[in-house]
């Protein structure tokens, strides 16, 4: 019971009688506890029962007051049950039929009310009366369902027969008394009341719908799937059958035909959210991304309070670079939980994706070291401060950013002794990028002794020497590997490489090469190799076979994309020269290496031969 709906009771009665000089005393609800709020409600229930039996014998043999008073009852008792004040409700209904004990309309108002509150004996009384008199439908499948609610199940089960005799098209009844029917285990008599009811309302769905259940309770899910899919035939916006026979479809991984179902309903009633969560969930489990944005945004606009749906939206937009969208709806909700790691993540993370490194470090910047997603978080800063630190070293304009980089690598590998390694490269990179290579093969020897340094870092720090000249390091390095994986096709194919470059060793380059080919003959990287041996022996077209090869296997490597320019700028091909150093300047990272392919391009540009504008790639 609540006591601020009777205290507003007892105050009420003061308007309709026009006392003020009622005893009232100041009462802190929020301060009682549950004893002394039950003894409250009492006291005010039994003293509004007391006002209300002398207000209603002073008004009975007065028309005019009888009527004023059972209407402002009525609209008190109304209010409170609309409230969800039940007990209040059930006391002014009850006094309101005693003023008014013909009106059915207040009877079955009274009834409901009792029926809330959990007063079943009283307001099967009230019911039982009123049906007598008036034999209507409503009242009687109320009044059924107060015999289930009271295990009456005889009287419950006579009641619904007697409505189905008057009106066969009685939904309600048909499925009630076929539950009734099934709860005492009468299973048969179930079945053949819903295919009686089916039968005189052949376009219903619904009975179709409740022999589906049955045949789930007694596990014939095949049977099941008949008679669901019989529902959806007769009654396409029968939602319960389309949520049954979905739901049998993606429990048998049939998730074509679940969706096909989803989306015939929603044609019907697109603003269903209990079709459309299944609809989404089932895409989105299947990684059709594009097909769930609109389902998704549709279920948002309905259930604007679902943050989850709005993360997965989110997750959506992006995958789809639908950017703007997806930073908008991550944006909304930061808002709602500024101290999300995971949300700060993906802001972070699509900003980085459109290379707006700013605004992607300034949320990666507030994820806390406490958050699972620091570590990464502060790698993809590391990585992007390295290439504004890249470009500001060769614009030349002040050091803002390589402070910040070399601050940020400094503090992380302090605190984190795991990441030695990862910042090592990076910081390594930075300074390939600005062509110190010296520096770089520094910073990648410091990490040498770390326990995260792997065989690819070995090929790394390799790779510097190589850029400094300093073969005999970087041979000793490749052989440590070849020592322990005598196989490794790619420390054959790097000294190979390696090889080519001294210009001197070409034989000797051959036999690694061709090492390297006999354990992995297909691999783009050794057969790029393989391409620039035949390029230095004179040997171009040759060479170009193997190179257009190496770039179907890996088509984003701007050494390979780099050898072919090469290869078609030597044929005076410079239209195909230049698209392929275009296309490696979309994948280069080093501002060093991305100086050195624009000089090229400009160098074509400028050197460009009628002839070579004619031939198409």
């Amino acid at each position: 019971m609540k006591a601020r709906f009777l205290v507003l009771l007892i105050l009420s009665f003061q308007m309709i009688t026009g006392c003020s000089n009622v005893p009232t005393r100041k009462i802190e609800l929020a301060d009682l506890n549950a004893e002394q709020l039950d003894r409250l409600n009492r006291e005010a229930l039994a003293l509004a029962s007391e006002r209300l039996e002398k207000m209603i014998e002073n008004a009975r043999n007065n028309p005019e007051s009888s009527k004023y008073l059972a209407s402002d009852l009525f609209l008190k008792a109304n209010m409170s049950l609309l409230e969800g004040d039940y007990t209040t409700a059930s006391v002014l209904f009850k006094y309101v039929t005693d003023l008014v004990p013909e009106d059915s309309y207040v009877q079955k108002k009274y009834a409901i009310s009792l029926i809330r509150m959990g007063a079943l004996e009283e307001s099967k009384i009230v019911l039982s009366k009123l049906y007598q008199i008036h034999k209507e439908e409503k009242v009687g499948m109320i009044l059924a369902g107060v015999y289930t609610g009271l295990d009456e199940e005889k009287n419950a089960r006579a009641l619904y027969q007697s409505l189905l005799v008057k009106n066969p098209a009685n939904e309600d009844a048909c499925i009630f008394l076929s539950k009734a029917y099934a709860m005492e285990k009468e299973m048969t008599r179930a079945i053949n009341q819903l295919n009686k009811c089916a039968k005189a309302n052949p376009k219903s769905g619904i009975y179709d719908y409740y022999l589906g259940k049955l045949s789930i309770d007694q596990g014939k899910v095949n049977k099941a799937l008949e008679f669901f899919a019989r529902a959806n035939r007769k009654q396409p916006d029968l939602n319960q059958a389309v949520n049954a026979l979905g739901i049998i479809y993606e429990d048998r991984e049939q998730f074509a035909s679940a969706i096909k179902v989803y989306e015939n309903y929603l044609k019907i009633d697109p603003t269903d959210s209990s079709i459309l969560n299944r609809m989404v969930q089932v895409l989105f489990s299947r990684e059709k991304y594009q097909e769930v944005i609109p389902y998704a945004e549709r279920l948002s606009d309905l259930e604007p309070e679902n943050l989850n749906l709005k993360v997965k939206l989110g997750v959506l937009y992006t995958d789809a670079k639908k950017f703007p969208e997806a930073i908008s709806i991550f944006k909304d909700l930061l808002a709602v939980a500024p101290q999300s790691d995971k949300i700060l993540y993906y802001l972070g993370a699509i900003f980085q994706e459109i290379k707006e490194f700013q605004n992607s470090i300034e949320y990666f910047n507030q994820i806390p070291s406490s958050s699972g997603l620091y570590t990464d978080s502060a790698i993809q800063m590391a990585n992007m401060l390295s290439t504004l630190a890249q470009v500001e070293h060769f614009d030349g304009e002040g050091d803002k950013w390589q402070k910040q980089f070399f601050g940020l690598l400094n503090k992380t590998m302090l605190e984190n002794q795991d990441l030695i390694t990862e910042f090592s490269v990076i910081k390594a990179g930075f300074y390939e990028g600005v062509g110190q290579y010296k520096k770089a093969m520094e910073a990648m020897s410091y990490a040498q002794e770390n326990k995260n340094f792997s065989t690819n870092h070995k090929y790394y720090l390799a790779s510097l020497y190589e850029k400094e000249k300093k073969y005999e390091e970087s041979t000793k390095l490749i052989m440590s590997i070849l020592d322990k994986e005598p196989k490794n096709a790619q420390a054959w194919n790097f000294l190979g490489y390696s090889m080519l470059l001294r210009e001197n060793s070409i034989d000797q380059a051959y036999e690694f090469i061709q090492t390297a080919l006999k354990i992995n003959p297909n691999d783009g990287y050794i057969r790029d190799t393989l391409g620039w041996y035949f390029y230095k022996k004179g040997e171009v077209k040759k060479a170009l076979g193997h190179l257009l090869y190496a770039h179907s296997k890996v088509p984003d490597d701007v050494d390979i994309l780099k050898h072919l320019a090469i290869i078609h700028t030597e044929m005076n091909e410079n239209k195909k020269a230049k698209s392929y150093l275009e296309r490696a300047l979309k994948h280069v990272r080093s501002q060093n290496d991305k100086k050195e392919i624009m000089a090229s391009i400009e160098k074509l540009e400028s050197d460009r031969l009628p002839a070579s504008d004619e031939i198409d790639e």
